[in-house]
C-alpha cells in the first residue's frame, strides 16, 4: 500500500498514464489491431482472444454485473449487440431501461444463472467480472462460449478496461474520449487539493437487520478508501489493518477514530434518510454527510466513481470547491457518457439526488 500512498501524494494524474497506480490497476496493454478482418483483445486477466468480427450476441452476467453493464454501455454499439443481462437493480431501482430503449427485448436472468441457462441465449461472447472466472467463466469456456473479463475495481483498472472495450467494439476513439473525461476531472481535483489540509474522514456503511443498526468500513485497498485519499482527505480507518470485505465496527471504535467527517453509505434505503435519523440521536460529533446515490451509490467501482470522487472532494473541502455545481456535473456525466436527454436527467436522475446533494 506504500506505492498507493506515494502515488496519491505525488501525482494523481499518473492513474491514467500508469493504470497500476491505484490498487487493482494493470500495466498498459498494447492496443488490439484495428483491421477489416480478425483482431485481438486482451482482457483484465491478460488473456488474449481473437475475434473474426465484433460479436453480435453479447451477454453480461455474473455477480456485480451492474458495474459491467454500466461500463459496456458507455459505448453506443452496445445497444445493438447486447442480447442478455443479469439483474441490475441493487435496491434503489433499475437504471438499465434508461440505458437501452430496447431493454424490454433483452433476455433477463438472475445473477446466479449458470452456464446452461446462459448457453440457451446463444451468446458469441459473455463478459464477466474477473473474480467470476472459476465460478462461471471456466464452465462457459468448457462448452465453447468465449469469455472476456473486466476488472473495474479501481480507477487504474477502469481506464484499462475502457481501452479493452474500445478494442472489442473496434471504437478506440470512444474509449479515448471516455478516459479523457475522467482524467480531466481527476486532474482538476488533484490541483485544487494539492497542499491543502487533509481532514480526517471515515467512510461508513449503514445497514439494518431486524431493526438493529450496524456499521462497517471498507478494506484499505478498496475504491472508497482511494476516493478519500484522492479527494484530499485522510482515511482514519486505514491503519486498522482491515482485510477483505466490509468489516463491522462498533460505535465505540467509530468514536475512537475521531473523524471530522463521516461519509455515510446506505445501499438499502436513501442515505439522507439514514443520516437524518442518526443526527436525531445526538450521539455524533462528526459531520454526517450522506453519500449520494441515484440508482446506484456513487461509492462503488461503477462508472459513477468519478461523481463520487467529486462529491467527496467538495464535502471534505467545501471552500476549495465552492464553484463546483454537482448538479451540472451530473448532467454532463449522463449527457456525454450515456447520451441521455436533459429532460430525462431532470425527470429521472436529479430528483433521486436532492437530499444528498443539498445536505450540509
Amino acid at each position: 500500500m506504500g506505492s498507493l500512498k506515494h502515488a496519491f501524494a505525488s501525482l494523481l494524474l499518473l492513474v491514467f498514464l500508469l493504470p497500476d497506480a491505484w490498487a487493482g490497476g494493470k500495466a498498459e496493454l498494447p492496443a488490439a489491431p484495428v483491421t477489416a478482418g480478425a483482431y485481438r483483445v486482451t482482457d483484465a486477466l491478460g488473456r488474449t482472444i481473437t475475434f473474426q468480427k465484433v460479436p453480435e450476441r453479447i451477454v453480461l452476467a455474473g455477480r456485480a454485473v451492474v458495474m459491467t453493464v454500466n461500463a459496456v454501455y458507455l459505448f453506443p454499439e452496445a445497444q445493438d449487440r447486447i442480447v442478455g443481462i443479469g439483474s441490475t437493480d441493487q435496491g434503489l431501482g433499475d437504471f438499465y431501461p434508461l440505458l437501452d430503449p430496447r431493454a424490454g427485448q433483452k433476455k433477463r436472468f438472475d445473477n446466479s444463472a449458470g452456464p446452461e441457462q446462459l448457453a440457451a441465449i446463444r451468446p458469441d461472447l459473455v463478459i464477466l467480472k474477473s473474480f467470476m472466472k472459476e465460478k462461471l467463466g471456466d464452465a462457459l469456456e468448457s462448452i465453447g462460449i468465449p469469455v472476456l473479463y473486466a476488472d473495474l475495481e479501481s480507477p487504474g483498472a477502469f481506464a484499462s478496461d475502457i481501452r479493452m472495450l474500445g478494442d472489442l467494439f473496434q471504437d478506440p476513439a470512444r474509449a479515448a474520449f471516455v478516459n479523457r473525461y475522467y482524467e480531466a476531472r481527476v486532474d482538476a481535483i488533484r490541483k485544487r487539493t494539492a497542499g491543502a489540509p487533509r481532514p480526517a474522514a471515515l467512510v461508513l456503511q449503514h445497514s439494518e437487520r431486524d431493526g438493529a443498526a450496524a456499521f462497517s468500513v471498507p478494506p484499505v485497498g478498496w475504491i472508497q478508501t482511494l476516493m478519500v485519499e484522492a479527494a484530499g482527505g485522510e482515511p482514519v480507518w486505514k491503519t486498522a489493518g482491515i482485510g477483505a470485505g466490509w468489516n463491522k465496527v462498533s460505535f465505540e471504535q467509530v468514536a475512537a477514530w475521531q473523524p471530522q467527517v463521516v461519509l455515510l453509505i446506505s445501499y438499502q434505503k436513501p442515505s439522507p434518510q439514514v443520516v437524518e435519523g442518526l443526527r436525531g440521536s445526538g450521539n455524533w460529533r462528526a459531520r454526517l454527510a450522506p453519500f449520494p446515490a441515484d440508482f446506484y451509490s456513487w461509492d462503488q467501482p461503477d462508472t459513477r466513481w468519478i461523481l463520487g470522487l467529486e462529491w467527496v472532494a467538495k464535502t471534505l473541502h467545501p471552500e476549495l470547491f465552492a464553484d463546483m455545481d454537482l448538479k451540472k456535473e451530473v448532467s454532463s456525466f449522463y449527457r456525454e457518457l450515456y447520451g441521455l436527454d436533459q429532460a430525462v436527467i431532470d425527470a429521472e436522475i436529479l430528483p433521486r439526488l436532492e437530499g444528498a446533494l443539498a445536505a450540509k
